[in-house]
């Protein structure tokens, strides 16, 4: 079952000034992943088997959702975490913001504060330690 977790990161400016904000994520478990996986792909077989009576289109969306199908696949089924915002205060600004994330996005991560439009790094704590030795 898809789990929803939070961890401590470090936000931090070019200029080397730092806080500490709050990832939100899903964890999906190996069983969650083969289903997101699955559905996706169904999904795309059967709009390309629905496609298939569509006059002039089916030229394009049938191939199109042949190809789509494994490629979702393949991607959901890789993905065992989807990262969707990071709470804290900007280290420029002093802002509370709210960062929100992409699913597929990876930290270390360089963004703009919403508030002040500068830029932040947002990277784990464990990460940081083992860089900075």
């Amino acid at each position: 079952m898809a789990k929803q977790q939070q961890r401590t990161l470090t936000i931090k400016d070019d200029k080397g000034n730092a806080t500490e904000g709050l990832l939100s994520l899903t964890s999906y478990s190996a069983t969650d992943r083969t289903q997101r996986a699955v559905v996706a792909l169904v999904v795309c077989l059967g709009g390309a088997g629905v496609a298939v009576f569509i006059p002039i289109a089916h030229f394009f969306l049938v191939p199109a959702l042949l190809v789509a199908g494994p490629v979702l696949f393949y991607n959901r089924y890789r993905q065992a975490e989807a990262l969707e915002k990071v709470d804290g205060t900007c280290p420029r600004c002093g802002e509370q913001v709210t960062i929100a994330m992409e699913s597929n996005d990876k930290l270390p991560k360089w963004t703009y504060c919403p508030a002040c439009d500068g830029a932040v790094e947002l990277r784990e704590q464990t990460e940081q330690g083992a860089q900075d030795a």
